[in-house]
């Protein structure tokens, strides 16, 4: 009976582990680092399912080998090894979930996160909220404005108060309610900011180029400017497409370059479609000066060595776009999986925020609501 409880609790953590295994091929080699829209691996995708499968089948022959060790020894002794295999696997991502609930990362210092406001654009499918927060339903039309205050030492006194608007991932695309883009533009609108950055990935299909121009872009203005940087579906959907219908709409794109507003402002490709020149992008930054990052892609995080920015922007998760009561982001196309998902991360000399994004394709958006993240730059002790 022993034996048999045993059993038990080793397989739930081995049918875990085969999808903590399926999700680490796909986040790291399916939807990687491949410069393509469709990527080179993506055979795993239907070949790694069977083969987990299989193998997990096997685990029911283990059982009765225990009990008569002489039949299928070779099959029962494959199912023992990858039943203890996977089922270390599972047992390591549970405990790494729990670690993250009983230790959770300190405050950062020279951070103030404000309450955020949530605007629901339709009334909840599901009655009851507790059954909401489990995830049972579409967040796709409840966007969240966040707001964050960033202390940043050496700022001019006369630049305090400073307001940043950051809209990434937008995928703008005709079956998305139009009042959905209006909402966006008014809270941005309402936070009247001094400078608006996109963070790319401004559309899915070329064909949703002008839509994208006309729903989003017309609307934004800030009184120092809008700025962007492309996104990897920007290059698949027709990068110089993309770009012209912005810039004559008054966008401009830091590509690998700066630019001096009262502070300092730059941006770099995208990491994996694009072709990041950080040398190039940084040439002109004052590294003794206040200086804000704009890419895509948070790994663009493994390029920057020691360099110092006071806030770097990215997007390109969605947060995950799907996430589970406990396990939290599980798709999270980034050589460094959900680490950097969503949210404010400090690494080496830079203090990078990830945004959840706005748009979402599928149109579906579990327990990770679009975002139109809000910054408010402060003289105070410096983030780093």
């Amino acid at each position: 009976m022993l034996v048999r409880a045993v059993f038990a609790v080793f397989f739930v953590f081995a049918l875990l582990g085969d999808a903590r295994i399926f999700l680490f091929i796909m986040n790291r080699v399916v939807f990687g680092s491949h410069r393509h829209e469709r990527s080179p691996w993506h055979f795993l995708m239907y070949t790694v399912p069977p083969v987990l499968v299989l193998l997990s089948a096997l685990f029911w022959i283990v059982p009765r080998w225990i009990d008569r060790p002489a039949e299928a020894p070779l099959l029962a002794a494959i199912g023992a090894a990858w039943l203890i295999a996977a089922a270390a696997v599972g047992m390591s991502w549970v405990l790494d979930r729990v670690r993250l609930f009983a230790f959770p990362q300190p405050s950062l210092t020279g951070v103030r996160d404000e309450p955020a406001e949530v605007i629901a654009l339709r009334r909840a499918h599901v009655p009851f909220a507790f059954i909401r927060r489990l995830g049972a339903h579409n967040d796709v039309y409840e966007i969240e404005v966040t707001r964050h205050q960033i202390f940043i030492n050496g700022r001019p006194e006369t630049a305090d108060g400073y307001r940043i608007a950051f809209l990434t991932d937008t995928h703008v695309a005709s079956f998305v309610r139009p009042d959905f883009y209006r909402e966006i533009l008014a809270q941005v609108k309402r936070f009247d900011p001094h400078v608006v950055l996109l963070g790319g990935d401004f559309v899915t299909w070329r064909r949703h180029i002008p839509l994208m121009a006309e729903v989003l872009v017309s609307g934004l203005s800030a009184r120092d400017g809008v700025f962007a940087v492309l996104g990897n579906h920007d290059y698949w959907a027709g990068a110089q497409e993309v770009q012209n219908a912005m810039e004559a709409r008054g966008v401009r794109f830091l590509t690998n370059t700066s630019v001096k507003l009262p502070l300092q402002v730059v941006g770099i490709d995208e990491m994996y479609r694009g072709t990041p020149d950080v040398d190039k992008a940084f040439a002109d930054v004052d590294p003794n000066q206040p200086c804000i990052g704009l890419s895509h892609h948070p790994d663009i995080i493994d390029l920057l060595g020691a360099r110092r920015l006071d806030l770097l922007l990215c997007g390109h998760t969605h947060g995950g776009q799907i996430r589970f009561p406990f396990f939290g982001a599980v798709v999270v196309p980034s050589a460094h999986e959900g680490e950097y998902a969503a949210g404010f991360h400090r690494v080496r000399n830079v203090l990078m925020y990830v945004s959840r994004g706005i748009g979402s394709i599928p149109p579906l958006r579990i327990l990770c609501r679009p975002e139109v993240a809000t910054f408010v730059l402060r003289s105070g002790r410096r983030t780093l």
